[in-house]
């Protein structure tokens, strides 16, 4: 059996952990809102993955997960997707608040 350390045991459960995936995507936000930037697009996390070119409720349920986290937080959340040769598919996370 292959010995593995702490650390790596950590790094492990975090990416089985939506809070600390949502920590990170947090992040994320806090350095595009510094530059003057309203959403993000994240395809990190699987969620530039195929999976999620289905219904809702076919999503995995960790990015379910931690779109129920951030929109509980007051982010607008969709999942997008450019079909041209092929599909480019990512999480977009806004914070511009109610569209006229």
């Amino acid at each position: 059996m292959t010995r593995i350390t702490a650390d790596q045991a950590r790094d492990k459960a975090k990416a089985k952990d939506p809070s600390a995936t949502v920590d990170a995507i947090l992040a994320m936000v806090d350095a595009a809102a510094g530059d003057g930037k309203y959403e993000i697009q994240v395809r990190q996390f699987g969620f530039g993955d195929g999976c999620y070119y289905s219904t809702e409720d076919k999503w995995p349920e960790f990015g379910k997960a931690i779109i129920k986290q951030l929109t509980a937080l007051g982010y607008q959340c969709r999942i997008r997707c450019y079909e041209g040769q092929f599909v480019d598919m990512w999480l977009e996370i806004s914070w511009k608040g109610a569209q006229p």
